[in-house]
């Protein structure tokens, strides 16, 4: 059964229940009242025709009787006066009490009728007098009065019927509305909200409602987003394969169908193992980029000074010969971080500022506020201003075919931007053309006592 037949069934059973009860209420109620009345008069009337007729006899009883009708019965039972007709001595019956005036209500031949009957005064004539009065008249008007009451209450139902109708409606409509828009939500159109119009219960379902479809449409934008980065990602990766796989095959092709010198040879075995390498970096980097989704890390306090000197001694191999320098300062301090991932994010960044053709590096630690800050800075090529937003992206290269000579394969930054969200944190890019780069980010740490340390030319 629909919600809104259940709403105005129920209200229209308690209206009725309600009017009904209280039409019975009032009619017997004032029914009550006229027979209580009726029946008081007639009691009156009884004793004062009992004491004419005990003083003046039945003569001047008959004077005072009116509509009524009377019986007098000797203490023989011999009928000393007699009013009633054969069926209203059938209907009276034995009604009397010794000393007392009882009366009752009977109904003969479709009339009511109040019997009233009692002893003459004195007690020692056994006389008793029995009195018979038409009261169908107040029946009548309690039915006349039923028949008003149902007229009134069958108005009343009808315009309480057209009102629980609207009430109904009004009830029902915002929940039609909720359905309509979970209806459009299965449907997979997101957008839908629901109007609050009320603060009542039902508004405060609209709003959960609304922040319920917020949520599940932000969700599904999130996923759709999610998606749509990894057929990107996916795309990307096959490309970046397929480049280094077409020229090894290639080569190796050129190998097996030709005589070739052995300088010619040289060359084709030194692409080969170029692109090789190239294949063998990517894979490295894309297992580590994936790895990162499916492990449970655990951080600790690292000393910024320790942490530090191993990057400087990691690196300075490739800094001990040419005009490159690293030059590595750091306050003291601690780093909340997972040593290996940290180490490795750092490197990354100085391995990139190296590719870009810097002569001057720095790797700069300090203390800010609760956290630690690192700076790598350089002056080599810089990057445009329209790559700075996609420089994270996996797979975007601002140079491809120089980073393709340097073996890359455009997923360091990508790995360092996953590292980096690990520890709660991310990477803050600063560039000009021609003038450097340079990258902050903000983690952890405590302030202590600086430390300066260095590596390459500057630091001999």
């Amino acid at each position: 059964m629909r919600l809104f037949v259940k709403i105005f069934l129920s209200f229209m059973l308690v209206l009725i229940l309600a009017l009904c009860s209280v039409e019975y209420c009032m009619v017997q109620r004032s029914f009550g009242q006229a027979l209580e009345q009726k029946i008081d008069h007639e009691l009156e009337q009884f004793r004062f025709i009992r004491m004419v007729i005990y003083m003046g006899g039945t003569q001047m009883g008959e004077q005072q009787l009116g509509e009524r009708s009377m019986l007098l019965v000797g203490a023989d039972g011999e009928i000393l006066y007699g009013g009633f007709t054969e069926a209203l001595m059938e209907a009276s019956g034995e009604i009397e009490q010794p000393g007392k005036i009882t009366y009752v209500v009977r109904e003969t031949n479709g009339r009511h009728l109040l019997f009233v009957s009692g002893e003459l005064p004195g007690g020692d004539t056994g006389q008793v007098l029995k009195t018979a009065t038409d009261i169908s008249h107040i029946y009548r008007e309690r039915t006349l009065l039923e028949k008003q009451y149902s007229y009134y209450i069958y108005v009343a139902l009808l315009i309480c019927g057209l009102l629980a109708m609207a009430i109904s409606y009004l009830l029902v409509n915002p929940l039609k509305r909720l359905q309509r828009s979970a209806d459009r939500i299965a449907m997979g159109e997101y957008s839908g909200r629901v109007k609050e119009s009320s603060r009542d219960e039902i508004g405060e379902l609209a709003r959960s409602f609304n922040q319920m479809a917020e949520a599940v449409e932000k969700k599904v934008e999130e996923l759709r987003q999610e998606a749509s980065r990894k057929e990107q990602f996916m795309g990307d990766f096959s490309h970046e394969i397929k480049t280094p796989m077409t020229a090894i095959i290639g080569y190796a092709d050129t190998l097996y169908q030709k005589e070739l010198s052995r300088k010619e040879t040289r060359e084709a075995a030194g692409y080969i193992l170029n692109e090789g390498m190239r294949l063998e970096a990517l894979a490295q980097k894309m297992m580590r980029f994936i790895a990162l989704d499916n492990e449970d890390f655990c951080f600790e306090e690292i000393p910024a000074e320790e942490f530090f000197q191993d990057i400087s001694q990691t690196m300075a191999p490739f800094f001990s010969y040419g005009e490159r320098s690293l030059r590595v300062s750091c306050r003291e301090g601690c780093l909340n971080a997972e040593w290996d991932l940290m180490k490795t994010l750092v490197i990354n960044l100085v391995d990139n500022a190296k590719k870009a053709g810097s002569r001057r590096i720095f790797l700069k630690g300090e203390p800010e506020g609760e956290g630690y800050r690192i700076t790598i800075s350089d002056d080599g090529r810089g990057i445009p201003a329209e790559s700075l937003t996609r420089v994270q992206d996996a797979f975007y290269m601002v140079d491809k075919s120089r980073s393709r000579k340097q073996n890359g394969a455009g997923l360091g930054l990508a790995l360092c931007k996953k590292i980096a969200a690990l520890h709660g944190t991310f990477l803050s890019f600063y560039s000009r053309e021609g003038k450097g780069t340079t990258v902050t980010m903000w983690i952890p740490g405590r302030r202590e006592r600086h430390v300066e340390q260095g590596s390459g030319k500057e630091n001999a």
